[in-house]
């Protein structure tokens, strides 16, 4: 007998996704809780996969039943057997474990997926796709017999079994087989999408659930509503459950009473479910929980009542907990307290407190740019502005006062480029810090917009070539050269730079209807495209560093993606099948995306980041609210709407530290901090010749401590502006100190032997250039 709720899926492609494993799912979630007299059995993830675990309420003990690395769902118990679906095999095979015993059988070898298991006292029923096809099967503990219920081509799925009745669904509709007559009859009349020339037109039904006489199930009906569907076997006849439009699913079944799923209460937006009983004998309706968070997946055994709770959830849709109530007392029982997914250490900053909107930030170094409708309208596009946040000196500027718009800023050193409408048309514009000067890059009259910046270039979306043909283009500042970059006349989105490398979305070999689009890649030193995704589906929003391209795709439902230039290997960063998972940035070994696990597109997402150096995902936001994340060093930004309005907000991680830019790790000759640029001269001027073929060398091949990094790049900033200043003699010092340090750093392991070697040499070839 299965006391809990029936796993409910469409098939077809649907049957596919529900199939793979969830993995990587948030630690310590419970989901899908079943229970039989003392014994509350549920999967747990509190080891990295899915286990199954068992809470005795007599003892108050909890037991770990499987402990392996592959994953086992969808548990059910009758006496002291629980069954579970396992993929320690390979594919998804059916387990049992008794507890009296203390031993695990597996029940299915068949090289096929068998899964959502169900058991009644010494059989055990599941759904097997051997056959091409979803089939119904059943095994006889007692005899070791295995027995095929179901045989025609259509799918059969969500078995039920109480004493010698199965029930299952089939094309919304629910079938009985009895196993002492070898007999099958159908329960419900054909749904309204699949009525096989009948002319019928009854409900779609989901997940039914059999007790004696009685099964419940979820049911949609033609107008759209989800409701709870009692059919009585003995006087054929069906009742609804709960009210007509309460978005019911979810139900269970034990005696005269009823347990099931109900969202009547959730405001427009939200997931608020709650956990209802009707009485069949008392004709009484009863609301158990009361929690303005999610419970869910409820099941019933004489007076207990136990479900999965979300209400002491980090994640948003993460079942975290185990609960149960008792009918004879009125008394409700926390079971689990396995505490959630650690965030990530740091501190969270509020950047903008303005009522207007202000979205997709862009950060390199102490600044944050943005775009900003304080002064304009958002929703008309008129007057959009430019704004910067300057972490170290904790001022705000506004960029831009043109009232026209101003959107989409991107910043590097002292460089903030964005798309300007000034003209009648999109041109992109530059703004330089280090002078106040503002300076137009395109002058086409067509559009162009969406720029990115790295050191002199600016790489841009361009429809001088005729709209929707968006080439991307690129100027390089120091040659003031534009160069047309793509030219096969479809349409490119989405360009990033780092380097000589610029990535885009291309939709060459596909559509604008969010088929097929890829990953494309130029080198600029090589003059070389590049093709980085073939797989059919859709790939977007690319960002790269270093050798790292990552982006959005949705293969398998959205999921991050990377590939490593170097080893020419792909990699899925994120496996969990729950949630959209879009808009990545990589800084280092950190990937960000913002990540929808409610599926719930008001209330938005959380931002999220995995780190390929020790392979944690950790989670960096809990508004439910946040979107569009950017990451320089130790910190991430992203907009967020938990104010009512989109804000810039702020991470820092709290990351371990390493030596000290100084003489700390090294000899005790009393040194200052040569790290320090000189008080009277700017360490960002515009970069000049060689000096920024150094910078930009350690900016793509040092791959150590961000601290090390930046002080490399401060001291030839520092020299790049004694230099422009005609202080020829400060220059040389300075350079003379970036030798030593990286001297120092190369005997304290934070700069390899190779690397040491090569910024030395060059910085003594530009000494004795500028001595020259």
């Amino acid at each position: 007998m299965k006391i809990k709720k029936s796993k409910s899926i469409s098939f077809g492609v649907l049957l596919v996704i529900f199939l793979m494993t969830i993995g990587n799912a948030a630690a310590g979630s419970e989901r899908n809780s079943v229970i039989y007299e003392d014994r509350i059995v549920w999967q747990d993830d509190s080891n990295g996969n899915w286990d199954i675990q068992m809470y005795n309420i007599s003892t108050s003990t909890e037991i770990q039943i499987t402990n392996d690395e592959a994953e086992q769902q969808n548990p059910d118990i009758y006496g002291d057997r629980i069954v579970w679906q396992d993929n320690s095999s390979g594919n998804w095979d059916i387990q049992m474990y008794d507890i009296s015993s203390q031993t695990e059988t597996r029940i299915t070898t068949n090289g096929s997926s068998q899964i959502n298991p169900a058991i009644y006292s010494d059989k055990i029923v599941w759904q097997d796709s051997r056959n091409g096809n979803q089939d119904i099967y059943m095994y006889d503990i007692s005899t070791s017999t295995e027995t095929q219920i179901t045989h025609n081509l259509s799918d059969q799925g969500n078995p039920d079994i109480y004493a010698d009745r199965i029930v299952w669904v089939e094309d919304g509709t629910l079938y009985m087989y009895n196993i002492s007559t070898s007999t099958e009859t159908r329960i419900t009349s054909y749904f309204w999408g699949s009525d096989h020339g009948s002319g019928e037109a009854g409900d779609l039904n989901h997940a039914p659930f059999i007790y004696g006489d009685r099964v419940v199930s979820s049911a949609e009906t033609v107008t759209g509503n989800y409701l709870i569907k009692l059919y009585d076997l003995s006087t054929s006849t069906e009742q609804v459950i709960g009210e007509y439009d309460a978005d019911s699913n979810n139900p269970a079944i034990y005696g005269n009473r009823i347990v099931w799923e109900d969202g009547r209460k959730a405001a427009p937006g939200y997931w608020n479910r709650d956990i209802y009983m009707y009485d069949l004998s008392t004709s009484r309706e009863t609301q158990i929980t009361t929690n303005e968070s999610r419970q869910g997946d409820p099941a019933i055994y004489g007076n207990r009542v136990v479900w999965t709770d979300e209400r002491n959830a980090i994640t948003y849709n993460d079942m975290s907990d185990i609960y149960m109530y008792d009918l004879s007392t009125a008394k409700e029982t926390r079971i689990t307290t396995v505490e959630e997914e650690q965030l990530a250490q740091g501190t969270e900053t509020r950047i903008t407190i303005s009522k207007a909107e202000q979205e997709y930030p862009a950060i390199y170094g102490d600044r944050i740019v943005w775009r900003d409708w304080r002064n304009g309208n958002q929703h008309d596009f008129i007057n959009g502005d430019v704004y910067m946040y300057n972490i170290s000196t904790s001022t705000e500027t506004q960029i831009t006062t043109n009232k026209s718009c101003q959107v989409n800023p991107d910043i590097y050193g002292d460089r903030i480029v964005w798309a300007d409408d000034r003209n009648g048309n999109w041109d992109i514009y530059m703004y330089n810090l280090s002078t106040s000067r503002e300076t137009q890059i395109t002058t086409n009259n067509s559009d162009q917009f969406d720029p990115s910046i790295y050191g002199d270039r600016v790489v841009w979306l361009d429809q001088r070539n005729g709209y929707p043909n968006n080439d991307i283009y690129m100027c390089d500042l120091s040659t003031h050269k534009e160069t047309q970059i793509t030219t096969n006349g479809s349409n490119q989105q989405s360009p990033k730079i780092y380097g000589d490398r610029i990535v885009w979305e291309d939709w060459r070999n596909g559509d604008d209807y969010n088929i097929n689009s890829d990953i494309y890649m130029y080198d600029l030193s090589t003059s070389r495209e590049t093709q980085i995704t073939t797989d059919g589906s859709y790939q977007g929003e690319p960002a790269i560093y270093r050798d790292r391209i990552v982006w959005a795709d949705q293969r398998r439902g959205w999921d991050i993606y990377m590939y490593n230039l170097s080893t020419s290997t792909e990699t899925r960063i994120t496996a969990r099948e729950d949630g959209d998972k879009q808009a990545p940035a990589i800084y280092e070994d950190r990937i960000v995306w913002y990540e929808n696990r409610n599926l719930n597109v008001e209330l938005g997402g959380d931002i999220y980041m995995y780190n390929l150096s020790t392979d944690t995902e950790t989670q960096i936001s809990t508004s439910w609210s946040a979107s569009d994340p950017v990451i320089y060093e130790d910190r991430i930004v992203w907009h967020d709407s938990r104010n009512g309005n989109p804000d810039i907000y702020m991470f820092t991680l709290a990351s371990a530290e390493v030596p000290p830019l100084d003489d700390n790790c090294t000899d005790d000759e009393g040194d200052e901090n040569e790290t320090e640029p000189s008080d009277n001269c700017s360490s960002e001027l515009t970069p000049l010749g060689r000096i920024q073929a150094l910078k930009e060398y350690i900016e793509i091949t040092y791959r150590g401590h961000v601290n090390t990094k930046a002080g490399l790049e401060n001291l030839l900033d520092t020299s790049k502006c004694y230099y422009e200043k005609g202080e020829n003699t400060e220059a040389v010092s300075v350079l003379n100190s970036f030798i030593n340090f990286v001297e120092k750093m190369k005997l304290c392991e934070q700069v390899s032997a190779d690397e040491a070697d090569y910024m030395v040499r060059k910085a003594n070839e530009i000494i004795d250039q500028i001595a020259n």
